[in-house]
């Protein structure tokens, strides 16, 4: 007990103080209300996302800004990791290494476009975070590789190399980048599962619950897209899914898969069923738009829900373990990608109901 007050007394504190003053829904309203894309972004001013209106105001590109805002994130993981050693230092840095891949994803997706597309990305490398985070992923010789052999060989001072090249062959069968954008997930989660096994009992157990919760809502929010959007068949949805979640095994995806037309509903009911109620509310419906796309909106809602109470479980327990250092990179995720869904929606002048159906 000694141990974990020390280890998380300061951590505890300091995160705390920042999820204080995470944005409330007052102030998304008011965004979502207002009559444009500056006004939208002026009321983020005495925020945490006060980059976002300085580099607006500065250059009126808002993809810098969110740039501004990636950059922020990574930044918080990094000073976390000079509060903290061993096997909790090895932890955190498996989590950092979630904005790496993101950002490999954006020079892979990059790379395909120009070489295989025969796209123009004139400007967009831009947009890439450029700074090193563990490792150096040479992001120009990525992008303007001739092939994936070229690929390769730029990531092969870094772990992601391999994960890459064993990718490469359904990339090309496949004609899309999406095979290597699921086997860097499976590799981002098989190294947190593989640093949770190294934390302290209790630490493990909260760890090993919120993170098997979020590969159930990944795997959840995969298979409606494989079913409704892509008619996927079975032996390769499963495939993809992701190991190791908290409460729907592959046994149980592959049932569902193969015998329910409504796998959404099936596993909500069968697994998280105090969330069953959200299937059927009208208020959670989008108000217009094919029913497809209501669905997966409703999808995003529920998967949401569920990881917030999660997160507002591990708050109310007790305070000096990991849980807190979870609960407020999930916290800052969320809300991060409710602030750029507003402003993207501002951008594109998406009316106020269409903007809150989404949210």
């Amino acid at each position: 007990m000694a141990g974990a007050l020390r280890k998380y007394a300061f951590i505890n504190a300091k995160l705390r103080a920042r999820i204080s003053k995470i944005i409330p829904d007052e102030l998304l309203g008011q965004m979502i209300r207002s009559h444009s894309l500056p006004e939208a972004i002026q009321l983020l001013r005495d925020t945490s996302f006060s980059v976002i209106e300085s580099v607006y105001n500065k250059t009126g590109d808002l993809k810098m800004g969110e740039l501004e805002l990636f950059k922020k994130e990574v930044n918080l993981y990094l000073e976390l990791e000079r509060f903290v050693q061993g096997s909790l230092l090895s932890f955190i840095r498996a989590l950092a290494s979630r904005y790496e891949l993101d950002n490999l994803k954006n020079a892979l997706r990059l790379w395909f476009d120009r070489t295989v597309r025969g796209r123009s990305i004139e400007g967009s490398a831009g947009y890439l975070y450029r700074e090193k985070i563990h490792y150096d992923l040479h992001l120009d010789h990525i992008i303007n590789a001739g092939d994936m052999e070229g690929v390769i060989a730029a990531l092969k001072a870094t772990p992601y190399a391999e994960t890459v090249e064993q990718s490469a062959l359904r990339v090309k069968e496949k004609g899309s980048i999406f095979p290597v954008d699921i086997a860097l997930d499976h590799y981002f989660y098989r190294q947190i599962l593989k640093e949770t096994e190294k934390l302290s009992s209790r630490d493990h157990d909260l760890t090993r619950r919120l993170i098997g919760v979020e590969i159930d809502l990944q795997n959840i929010n995969w298979l409606v897209r494989f079913k409704s959007f892509y008619n996927l068949p079975l032996e390769e949805a499963v495939r993809y899914m992701l190991p190791q979640g908290f409460n729907i095994d592959r046994d149980t995806v592959a049932s569902a898969y193969a015998s329910q037309p409504d796998i959404l509903s099936w596993l909500i009911q069968e697994k998280y069923s105090a969330f069953a109620a959200m299937l059927t509310s009208e208020g959670t419906r989008a108000p217009s738009g094919s029913e497809s796309y209501s669905r997966l909106i409703l999808v995003e809602r529920i998967l949401e829900q569920i990881m917030m109470a999660e997160v507002r479980h591990v708050l109310a327990g007790y305070p000096f373990t990991i849980g807190i250092i979870l609960a407020y990179f999930i916290l800052k995720r969320n809300e991060s990608k409710k602030i750029m869904t507003i402003l993207n929606a501002r951008y594109y002048d998406l009316p106020e109901d269409r903007i809150k159906s989404v949210l």
